[in-house]
Order: C-alpha cells, then sequence, then structure tokens
C-alpha cells in the first residue's frame, strides 16, 4: 500500500490549509490516497525503471540530456500552480522524488544539461517551499506534515551544498529561507529540540557547527539544518568559495552571505571563528579591489535590491557574535560608508539612488538608537560622526549635481537634509548649492527643488531662513517671467501652512518688496499681490483680522506718500477688504456677534481713520493736474499706452481709481459727498484730458446712481443742476446721455415730478427739472445721441401722471406749439439766410434744428396713437385714402365650414378682417376667439393694428382661422372700473369707436388748426428750395399723421370744380397730396 500526501492550499486563497470540495464540502487540510498495488513493497532501485515516471533513469550517453523524472515535474507544476494548490510532501511524493533526482545529477555535474531540473530550480522548487515554509497556514498542518516538510528540508540543504560552489542564485535564496529564523515554519516549531545530534551522531565540541542560543525556544529543527549543512561540508564549501575570491561581486557575496547573516546566533563560536571571521575580513576587500566600471556595472545590476546593505548588515550581525571582534563592528559601518560614497561618485541614477537608500538606512538605525537608548549600537556610529562624514565628504555637493529631476531622488535627498537640519549641521553655503542647483535648469528640477525647500523650510533656524529669502531676492532679479512665476509660487507655499505667523510675516514682505521691484512685468507683480492676499487669507495666524488691517494701513500708507504705487496699493487694499464677509442682510446691530466683523465695517473703520475717500479722490485730481503737465510736454500720447516711468496707461490710472472709490461706497454703504463728488466731475468731465477720461466719468456716476444711488442724496438735485447741466450738451456721448437720463428721472422722482411705474415713468408736473438741457441735447448733439433725447423725451411727455391726465389737451396744445415756435425761430432764420453764400454751414445747421423738433413732433404723435386702442374714425392722412384693393380667402381646417371671400384694402387694418370674419359666420363676438395664420405663423391679436399692407400680403392670399369659444365672464369691456388693458381682438373691436378721446389726440388737435399745416407746408417748400430732401420729407411725413381737417377736404373739391387756378397750381406743385384729396373724394 502506497501513500501520498499533500498540502493542501484554499481554492479562494492559496495560502490557506483548509480547502474545499467543488461542490463546496471541507476537507482535511492533508489529504491522503491509497491506492494498493501488487508491487508496493518493493522499492525501487536506482537500476530498475520505477513506475510513472519515478526514480533515476537509466545511463545515458555524455552528449544526450539526463533522465529526470518529467512526469512528477509535470504532476508538481499542475498541484502547486493551481488555485486550490497542494504540495507532495510524503515520502516517495513528486517533491522528495525530484530532489533526489536532482540531487543525484547536481553530485554528477550533469544538473546543467538537463533543461527540465533548470526549470524545477527556477520554478517548481521555488514556489514548492515558499508555500511549505512561509503559508500562514503552517500551524493548521498535522505532525506528520511538519516531519515531512522538514525531511524534505533537509533534502533542499542536501542540493545547496551540491551547488554552493556554482554561485546558483534561487537555490542560495531557498537556502536563505529555510534557515530564517523568521519564517513562519521555524516559528512554529520553535519549541521542538535538536534531533541530529542527540539521537543519530554525537559530535565533539568542536564539531558543532550550529546550537540553540534560547533553551525557552530552541528552535531545534533550525539547528538541525545548520549543522546538516556543515557535516555536508557546507561551511568549508563557503569558506573556500571566498578565500579563492574568483568571480565574486556584490551580488554573489549578498546571496552567499544572507543565510549565515540571518542565523547567526546559532551559530557556534568554533564555527564563527574558523569559516566567517576569514569571510569578515577578506569581503571588504574584495569589494575594494573592484575597478569603477564593474563598481558601476554592479550598482546598475543592483537597481531592485540592496545587496551592499545586506552584506555589511550580514556581516555585523556575524561580527557581533564574535568575543573581542567590536571594533570590526565600526570597522565594517565605515567601511560602508565609503562604499556609499564610491557609489555617489560613480555611479549612474541607479547607483546613486542605491546610495541614498543606504545612506537613509544609516540614519534611520542611528535615529532609532537614539529613541530607543541603545548603548551598545551607538558606539559604532553616532549622529555626529554621520554628520561631520556627511560634512567631509561633500555629500550634499555630490548628490546636487545631478538626478534632480526626478521626483523619488529629491524625496530620498529630502530625508538626508532633514537629518543634516535636526543635527544642526546645515550651513549656509550648503544653502546656496541647494538653491544654486536648480538657477537656470529644467522646469522639472525646479519644481522638485522648490518642493524640497517648501518641505525643509520649516525647520530652518532664523538665519537660515533669512538666508534662503536672500536667495529669492538674488535670482528675482535676474530672472525671466517664467523663473519668478515659479519662485512665486515656492514662496507662496512657505506660508501655507504657518501656524504662528513668523513665516507668513516673512513671506508678506518678502512678496511686497518682490512686487516693487521696478523692472517687474505687471502680470508678475499682480500675480505677486495675488499671492500676498491669498497669504493673508490662509493665514493660521491667531488674529487674522488685525494682520490684515496692519496691511491695509501700510497700504494707505503707501497711497499718502508714492504717487508711483497707487495702482497697486489701491487693489491690494481692496482685494484684503474683499477677505471680510458681507453682513447678512436679516442680521441687525443687536443680534450681530462682536467677535465677527463684516467688510462695511472695516471700510467705515478704515473711512472714519483715514478719510479714504476724500483721501483718494483728491489723489485723482493731483493725477489729473500732473497728467495735464505731461501732455502739454508730449502731445503725441496715447492713452492706452504706458507712459514713461509709469507701469500703468492712463486709462488704467484713471479707471483703478473710479473703481476702487465705488468698492468704497458700495460695500462700506457710504455716501458720496458733495466735495468730491464735484471734485470728480469737474477734473473728469469737465477739464478731460482725452475722451475716455469723460467716458470713465458718465460711466461711473451712471454705477452709481443706480436703484440705490451712492450719491448723497441731500445733494443730488444740486449736483445734477450745477455740474451735469451745466456741460455741453455737444460732449455728451452715449454714457453721458444715460448718465443724463439716470440723473434727470432720480432727480424729478424725488422731487415729486415723476412718478415710477413698473416699467417706466409718468410725468406729474410740467416744470421737469433739466427738460430745457433734454431740448438742448436733441437739437445741439450728433445724430445719435439726439435719437436718444428724443426717446426720453418722448417716454416723458406722453406719459401722463394722475395729476395732469385731466388737462392732456392743453398739455398738448401747449407741447405741440412749443414745437412749432421752435420751428418758427428756425424758418425765420433760414429764411433771412437764404442766398448767403457764405452762411451755407449755418443753415445746414439751423436745417437739422428743424429735423429734430419735426422728429420730435412726429415720435409724438405716434406715440399717443399707438397708445389709443380703439378703431380709429379719425384717419390720419396716410390712412384716409382707400388702399390697392385685396380679397383673401379664409379657410377653417377641420371645423366644417365653407371658405370665407373677405375683401379688404392695403390700409384697412388686420382687426377689420378678424371682425369680418366674425360678421360673415353671424358668430357671437363676446364668446368667440379668431385666431389667423399666414404661412403656419401666427398673426397676434397685438398687430391688429397694422395695416395689411405692413404685412406684404398679396391678393388672394390664403389665410387659416381657428375659432375658440371661451368664458364670457373672463372678458370684460374695456372701459368698465375693473378691466385691464385689452388682450384680445373681440375686445378690441368690439366697442363702438369713441370720438371724444379720440379728439383728444395730438394729430387730431393738430388738425383742427389750419396754421399748422399751412406752416407745415411753407417748411416742406423751403427745404424743396434749399435742396434739403431731410427736412422737406420730414413736413410730409409729419402731415400724414394728421387727419385732414374740414377745410383741407371740402376746399379742394371746390376749388377743382370752380376752375381755380391758383389752388390747382398749389395742388399739382405737391403731387402727394393732390392724390390725397382725389381718393377722399372717390371715397366720399
Amino acid at each position: 500500500m502506497s501513500m501520498t500526501t499533500t498540502a493542501h492550499g484554499s481554492p479562494l486563497r492559496g495560502s490557506d490549509s483548509h480547502g474545499q470540495t467543488p461542490d463546496g464540502q471541507s476537507q482535511p487540510p492533508f489529504q491522503v490516497n491509497q491506492t494498493s498495488s501488487p508491487d508496493s513493497s518493493n522499492e525501487n532501485s536506482p537500476e530498475t525503471p520505477p513506475e510513472q515516471g519515478q526514480g533515476d533513469a537509466p545511463k545515458q550517453n555524455e552528449d544526450e540530456e539526463p533522465a529526470f523524472p518529467h512526469i512528477d515535474l509535470a504532476n508538481l507544476d499542475y498541484m502547486i500552480n493551481r488555485s486550490q494548490w497542494m504540495v507532495p510532501v510524503l515520502p516517495k511524493g513528486e517533491l522528495e522524488v525530484l530532489l533526489e533526482a536532482s540531487i543525484d545529477l547536481s553530485k554528477k555535474g550533469l544538473d546543467v544539461k538537463s533543461e527540465a531540473c533548470q526549470r524545477f530550480f527556477r520554478d517548481g522548487l521555488t514556489v514548492s517551499f515558499t508555500k511549505i515554509l512561509l503559508d500562514e497556514g503552517v500551524n493548521r498542518w498535522k505532525f506528520e506534515i511538519h516531519r515531512h516538510v522538514i525531511n524534505n528540508t533537509h533534502r533542499l540543504v542536501e542540493l545547496c551544498v551540491a551547488k554552493l560552489s556554482q554561485d546558483w542564485f534561487p537555490l542560495l535564496e531557498l537556502l536563505a529561507m529555510a534557515l530564517n529564523p523568521q519564517c513562519r515554519f521555524h516559528i512554529y516549531n520553535s519549541t521542538r529540540p535538536c534531533e541530529l545530534i542527540s539521537s543519530s551522531i554525537q559530535l565533539p565540541e568542536d564539531e558543532l557547527f550550529a546550537c540553540s542560543p534560547d533553551p525557552q525556544s530552541p528552535k531545534g529543527w533550525l539547528v538541525d539544518l545548520i549543522n546538516r549543512f556543515g557535516i555536508l561540508n557546507g561551511f568549508q564549501i563557503f569558506h573556500d568559495r571566498f578565500i579563492n575570491g574568483s568571480g565574486l561581486n556584490i551580488q554573489i557575496i549578498a546571496a552567499l552571505i544572507k543565510p549565515f547573516g540571518q542565523c547567526y546566533e546559532f551559530l557556534t563560536q568554533h564555527t564563527l571563528k574558523k569559516y566567517f571571521i576569514p569571510v569578515i575580513e577578506i569581503v571588504p576587500q574584495l569589494l575594494e579591489k573592484l575597478s569603477d566600471e564593474e563598481f558601476k556595472k554592479e550598482a546598475k545590476n543592483e537597481a531592485k535590491n540592496d545587496a551592499l546593505s545586506e552584506i555589511i548588515t550580514s556581516l555585523k550581525n556575524l561580527a557581533s557574535r564574535i568575543s573581542g571582534r567590536e571594533e570590526t563592528k565600526k570597522t565594517l559601518e565605515m567601511f560602508r560608508l565609503q562604499m556609499i560614497l564610491r557609489l555617489l561618485q560613480i555611479s549612474s541614477f541607479n547607483g546613486k539612488m542605491n546610495a541614498l537608500n543606504e545612506i537613509n538606512k544609516v540614519i534611520s538605525s542611528i535615529s532609532y538608537t537614539h529613541q530607543h537608548g541603545n548603548c551598545e549600537e551607538e558606539e559604532w556610529l553616532t549622529a555626529e560622526q554621520m554628520t561631520e562624514w556627511i560634512q567631509q565628504k561633500s555629500i550634499l555637493s555630490i548628490v546636487l549635481k545631478d538626478s534632480l529631476h526626478q521626483p523619488q531622488y529629491v524625496e530620498k535627498l529630502e530625508k538626508i537634509l532633514q537629518f543634516v537640519i535636526k543635527e544642526e549641521a546645515l550651513t549656509l553655503q550648503d544653502l546656496d548649492n541647494i538653491w544654486a542647483a536648480q538657477a537656470g535648469k529644467h522646469e522639472a528640477i525646479v519644481k522638485n527643488v522648490h518642493g524640497l525647500l517648501a518641505k525643509l523650510a520649516w525647520n530652518f533656524s532664523p538665519e537660515q531662513l533669512d538666508h534662503l529669502f536672500d536667495c529669492f531676492k538674488a535670482s528675482w532679479t535676474n530672472a525671466n517671467k517664467t523663473q519668478r512665476e515659479k519662485l512665486l509660487e515656492l514662496i507662496s507655499r512657505l506660508a501655507e501652512d504657518d501656524k504662528d505667523g513668523v513665516m507668513a510675516h516673512k513671506v508678506l514682505n518678502l512678496l511686497w518688496n518682490l512686487a516693487r521691484s521696478d523692472d517687474v512685468p505687471v502680470d508678475i507683480m499682480d500675480a505677486a499681490l495675488s499671492a500676498h492676499t491669498k497669504i493673508l487669507n490662509c493665514s493660521c495666524s491667531q488674529d487674522q483680522n488685525t494682520q490684515k488691517i496692519q496691511w491695509i494701513d501700510h497700504f494707505v500708507e503707501e497711497l499718502r506718500s508714492n504717487d508711483k504705487w497707487v495702482i497697486p496699493a489701491l487693489k491690494q487694499i481692496r482685494e484684503i477688504c474683499s477677505l471680510f464677509g458681507e453682513a447678512p442682510q436679516n442680521v441687525s446691530q443687536i443680534q450681530r456677534s462682536p467677535h465677527i466683523f463684516y467688510r462695511h465695517d472695516l471700510i467705515s473703520q478704515l473711512q472714519h481713520n483715514h478719510v479714504l475717500v476724500t483721501l483718494v479722490a483728491e489723489n485723482l485730481a493731483t493725477y489729473m493736474d500732473s497728467m495735464r503737465s505731461y501732455v502739454t510736454d508730449h502731445k503725441d500720447y496715447d492713452p492706452e499706452t504706458l507712459r514713461l516711468g509709469s507701469r500703468f496707461s492712463h486709462i488704467q490710472e484713471v479707471q483703478e481709481r473710479l473703481n476702487f472709490l465705488r468698492f468704497l461706497l458700495e460695500d462700506g454703504q457710504l455716501w458720496l459727498r458733495a466735495s468730491q463728488a464735484k471734485q470728480i466731475w469737474k477734473c473728469l468731465a469737465e477739464n478731460a484730458l482725452y475722451l475716455s477720461d469723460r467716458e470713465a466719468c458718465f460711466k461711473w456716476y451712471f454705477r452709481i446712481m443706480g436703484d440705490e444711488p451712492d450719491l448723497d442724496p441731500d445733494i443730488i438735485k444740486d449736483f445734477f443742476e450745477s455740474n451735469v447741466l451745466q456741460l455741453d450738451p455737444t460732449l455728451l456721448t452715449e454714457n453721458g446721455i444715460k448718465c443724463f437720463e439716470r440723473f434727470f428721472k432720480a432727480v424729478n422722482c424725488k422731487e415729486g415730478k415723476l412718478v415710477a411705474k413698473r416699467r417706466g415713468y409718468m410725468m406729474d408736473d410740467l416744470e421737469l427739472i433739466g427738460l430745457d438741457y433734454l431740448w438742448r441735447v436733441v437739437i445741439q448733439s450728433n445724430d445719435d445721441i439726439a435719437c436718444r433725447a428724443i426717446d426720453l423725451l418722448k417716454e416723458i411727455c406722453t406719459n401722463l401722471g394722475p395729476r395732469l391726465q385731466s388737462n392732456q389737451v392743453i398739455i398738448h396744445e401747449n407741447f405741440i406749439q412749443s414745437c412749432f415756435d421752435r420751428l418758427k425761430a428756425s424758418y425765420n432764420t433760414l429764411c433771412v439766410l437764404d442766398g448767403d453764400k457764405d452762411s451755407n454751414s449755418c443753415t445746414r445747421q439751423e436745417t437739422i434744428h428743424m429735423v429734430r423738433v419735426l422728429t420730435v413732433l412726429r415720435e409724438y404723435i405716434n406715440e399717443c396713437d399707438s397708445d389709443y386702442q380703439k378703431e380709429r374714425m379719425i384717419l390720419p392722412m396716410s390712412r384716409a385714402f382707400r388702399g390697392k384693393h385685396l380679397s383673401f380667402i379664409v379657410r377653417f381646417p377641420n371645423q366644417r365650414r365653407h371658405d370665407l371671400d373677405i375683401p379688404s384694402h392695403t390700409n384697412d387694418t388686420v382687426g377689420s378682417i378678424r371682425r369680418c370674419i366674425l360678421n360673415q359666420i353671424k358668430a357671437n363676438v363676446a364668446r368667440t376667439k379668431v385666431e389667423l395664420f399666414v404661412d403656419g405663423e401666427l398673426l397676434d391679436s397685438l398687430d391688429d393694428r397694422k395695416l395689411i399692407g405692413q404685412l406684404n400680403l398679396k391678393d388672394k392670399s390664403l389665410i387659416t382661422a381657428k375659432l375658440t369659444q371661451i368664458n364670457s365672464n373672463v372678458s370684460s369691456r374695456p372701459d368698465s372700473p375693473s378691466a385691464g388693458p385689452p388682450r384680445n381682438h373681440q375686445n378690441l373691436y368690439s366697442d363702438d369707436p369713441n370720438p371724444e378721446v379720440e379728439s383728444c389726440l395730438p394729430g387730431v388737435i393738430m388738425s383742427l388748426h389750419s396754421k399748422y399745416i399751412s406752416f407745415l407746408w411753407e417748411v416742406a417748400d423751403l427745404g424743396s428750395s434749399l435742396n434739403m430732401p431731410s427736412l422737406r420729407d420730414a413736413a410730409r411725413v409729419l402731415m400724414k399723421l394728421m387727419p385732414p381737417g374740414k377745410e383741407i377736404i371740402v376746399h379742394p373739391f371746390i376749388a377743382l370744380l370752380q376752375g381755380n387756378n391758383a389752388d390747382i397750381y398749389i395742388m399739382d406743385k405737391t403731387g402727394a397730396f393732390l392724390k390725397i384729396c382725389f381718393q377722399i373724394r372717390y371715397t366720399l
């Protein structure tokens, strides 16, 4: 009966010894499979071919590949690599068979000829012992399994000894694993006694290779493994390998020494003295003999491990067990430093990284020694000795030469520098070297070094910090734009986490001084000031508000004493004030916390302490005076460009001051007083140097006169009358007329002359303040500004307030008469100038005046006509005749009605079509809504007063109609007390016209006075005679807005019937009017 025992892994975790079967049932951690065979009692002999691939193969020729149990190797690979791994460790199991075969081939020197054996060394052997020695489930295995594991480990040791002289790295790694006291297998079996010495072999004292140092935890099986290694002559081979020394390098030395550097506590004094003292002495000599090229190559190969550190550590461990060899420890440590220095001097990046790692390990060991008070360790290498070595060997200078573009390299360097700083050994020259390492270098190097300094600076002494800032200042002078931006980032980082305000205070002063450098561009200066503000906002100082206010006071002093830095100072004051929050609107003074300082509180305090509004207004006036002197000598100066000796253009100088003043008024809830308001208006509007000055002034006053004016309410009227109304109207611009309009409405509203409504204003007093000036703007300004003024005049004069509604006819008559008075004055002037060739400009000017007055009157009449919501019976002349005949086809889709043919003409209205449709279908006007569509687009009921001719409809056009029944209660008569403005066409046209109200329209009033018509004819004739089409056309357009009076209708017919040549001549001269008269006659 043969037995196969295997160690199981978990199907979920390869290291779990409790596996599960595929159906989810748990199974024992070590499964025993029993198989019966008639030959099971016979052992396989070397001469007999083993069954199922087990045992040794028959002897083969030297040129052939040696025999090897391939099937066992395949089985092993399968079992150890599946998710529920199993390692066969029982006798005659795959692992044992493969180990025996490998030992046999290795002793014969044939293993290298077997590819399967080599693969077993690399893969199966390593994986198997890693699992059985290091697996977490070791403590759940049965004792017999542990027994089989240690037996296989003895075979592993035998294999390692057989290959020891050949420097086979996988086997050396496995030997280190097998002899490691800290592996899980040895820790679990730590209480087991030695078996090799006590039972099978009795060795004399001087032949004992290992013994247990701790009776409580003897780790006897580990001792047996070490003794097995010695019995197999392993220590002698190890010793001879170093004495021979051929082909040894750092990697091989580390791999050979590592197993014994781990189990050094178990080695006997005899073993240490006989085999290891020579090794300890010869290894430094071997390493020193390496040439620079060999050393560089070794350093490159060492990139992914710490071979040098392992060598030194292992040698130190071994030396610590040899009595009387204490000095060797120090020698080894200094040798370690010597090797580190060599790595730094000759190696590439990988070698330098390893060197930095070694230095940091030394530093860590020193720090650990200090922390735990290990006096014995302290004797090897102290912190003072380490810092002395760093200084004497110029370690910092070496590591700063290159590789600084690598973040991981700089990270290692940081730890060294932190140690040097902690030991107070960082010199000012070291600081200079660190700063010089990034000067003018690649952006990556600059970023890494700056980040390094930002971390180190918090541990600098005051002297070191001052010196670092001196480095900043020196670099700032010659740095380009990009370098200055990077420097600002670094300086800002230094103050980000300041806890006590010391660093922040230094950085704030530095940033302000750097921003004031004469050669700094404006964008860099702004960046420095922005960083300044950010630091103030993020400062961890105990009293942030006090720090901010101190800086504001500093900037106010700059404003008083240094004209060159006014704009930066104003910007900073504003930015710092903006760091304070605004007070909630629903928080009263009583509810406020005394510890909260709001923005308007700060500005009020500044105004109280420094009279800031007055100070800035006076500074603006002083600046404008200085600019007048400058412009005198530099007449070609462009205000958009920088002037000599300044960082800002003239426009910026003015605008920044105005912006700051507006900020103080709005956020500080302050009033602009009379003296400052007049001072600003005078220097910018009245005495402007450039058009931009006046524009800036207009915009600024427009903004401060918003819904909540910042101008003192008590002085608005006086300021308007004394300053705004005194400005030459020809100087007004688009922003100027906006500014005037805002003042005009604000003043008259305050005086009760205008009444504000939802979307405009109503005039409630005819004596408006500024009305005469508005007429001057209409007449004297350029066309665009005059148009804006006409619109304002129309808006105000056509919207009458409650007190003036009853006198609207008189108001219309007075307005019309005032317009004709202005026209008459200009007409008389033109008549006087007629024929004078030297007065062409005056003639043109007077003509423009008349055209604008006619435009005012035209807009006035149009606005009043559009406000009249009923059907007109007294038609203007433009509609007093029947237009071109048209007929429309009205179709009712999906409503089962016949198409309608609706007659109309171009002077008819859209509303008349709706009314005609309702009449033809005999619908209830009050309860029927008619929607009309032309080409799919809805004709809105608000457009019912539009003429058919305005819609460009052609004869026989198709109009789609949709009838909708509505609730009769919804609509009400427009003239009822509760009715609002009419919304639907049926309300608009269902009522009878109101001739009484219509007769109050200004166009109708004008038609009742023949003097107006006669004068307008004279004006039109004058326009024709002066070849001024604009004047002629303006008069004719105005006449077309007026309904024809009775004498105008009757007199032409009498004249025509009587053959009055004079009258016919007059009408012939104006063909358009003659046409109107004839069409009226035919219509009547």
